[in-house]
């Protein structure tokens, strides 16, 4: 049992290095190709775009398929999008993009459903797990992606794809659980009306989208934020890369106190006041505390993130209620937050200032503080 919650755990940190390697490099990718500012958040939002298309459909590839063999799936498709945007162009960079947001997408959903059929009695700690997973796999990436980059003597293109190494690891790891026969069956869809039909349903994926459009908007600019006030792409890669690490502290610790607790409501609005205080600091002092601020903006966006993915699993009663609540989530959260760093960017072209981006992102918060809040008093997702 613990290899195989290795092996989960593997997945997770595959959710993240392949679309937060962009970051750190946005710059490059601009001199050298002539995108906009516009055009570098599309490309940060596409990855977005497609878990909010693609994860509806994840329920229905593992039932069809099984939650393995439909994980083996997504890694391989991860591994070639990685694979792909080794050419130095932009077609194959958004091709390649695409397809990772596609892998993601569906690994996103199906990683929550098994979670809450294999380990229904560690579903916080395994969820919190999962989580620093993923925001650590975000967390190496930013830091370690120009480094790498230069010591490998990479275009920005190599130090993109250079990540693939852990899709590569994680399908190595997989495989062999299909010739073991330890995939489970498959599992007939459940009666019962739509799960859009309940307000918690809708609390959970609301909360979710407004952390989602926080997270990939600040993960996406704040590298280059920093740039502009006087920061190396590696100094400023590094400060990504400390916000990253502080979300890993909440990250595992949050889901742990939300299952031991019978209302989750304290650490919504707890996380959400972080993050506003985190922004409310970049506008007022963004050079002078900088480190303080990308520890609070951490320790708040592995709050809530952590927490909304917990929420999926805790919020219902079956495994197919979490594989369903997840895809809605997902779905309604990514499609929302697509818009966030393309609007910010746009906000930056049109300005020549950060200022309006961020007091965007703390008035944003707001109705996640709300939200999440709801989400917390208790209950389950009843269809």
């Amino acid at each position: 049992m613990l290899w195989y919650a290795l092996a989960v755990l593997l997945v997770g940190i595959n959710m993240r290095p392949a679309i937060v390697a962009a970051s750190p490099l946005l710059d490059e990718i601009r001199h050298v190709t002539g995108l906009s500012n516009g055009g570098a958040g599309a490309l940060s939002t596409l990855p977005l775009i497609c878990f909010g298309i693609f994860a509806p459909l994840a329920p229905r590839l593992a039932r069809r398929w099984g939650m393995e063999r439909t994980l083996v799936a997504v890694l391989a498709v991860l591994l070639c999008g990685t694979a792909i945007r080794l050419v130095p162009s932009l077609f194959p960079l958004f091709a390649g993009t695409f397809l990772v947001g596609t892998a993601v997408a569906v690994a996103n959903v199906v990683i929550t459903a098994l979670i809450k059929r294999d380990f229904p009695q560690q579903v916080g700690l395994m969820s919190g797990l999962h989580t620093t997973m993923l925001v650590g796999g975000g967390a190496v990436t930013a830091a370690a992606t120009v480094p790498l980059r230069d010591a490998l003597s990479l275009s920005w293109a190599g130090g993109l794809s250079v990540w693939g190494v852990l899709a590569l690891a994680a399908l190595v790891v997989w495989a062999p659980r299909l010739r073991r026969g330890q995939e489970q069956p498959r599992v007939p869809a459940q009666a019962g009306g739509s799960i859009w039909r309940s307000r918690l349903a809708w609390a959970v994926a609301l909360f979710y989208a407004f952390q989602s459009l926080l997270y990939y908007t600040a993960t996406t600019w704040l590298p280059s934020f920093y740039i502009d006030h006087g920061y190396t792409e590696g100094g400023a890669g590094v400060l990504l890369a400390v916000c990253m690490g502080s979300a890993m502290v909440t990250s595992l610790l949050v889901p742990v106190w939300a299952q031991r607790s019978r209302r989750q409501s304290y650490l919504a609005v707890g996380g959400t006041v972080l993050c506003m205080a985190a922004f409310a600091g970049l506008i007022a002092a963004p050079v002078g505390a900088a480190v303080l601020w990308a520890v609070l903006l951490g320790l708040g966006l592995g709050a809530v993130l952590s927490l909304g993915i917990a929420y999926m699993s805790m919020c219902v009663r079956s495994t197919h209620d979490a594989g369903l609540l997840s895809a809605m989530s997902q779905c309604v959260g990514y499609l929302l937050a697509a818009v966030g760093p393309t609007a910010f960017g746009a906000a930056r072209d049109l300005t020549g200032a950060w200022t309006a981006g961020l007091i965007a992102l703390v008035v944003l918060s707001v109705p996640m503080g709300i939200t999440g809040a709801l989400a917390g008093r208790g209950g389950h997702v009843e269809r």
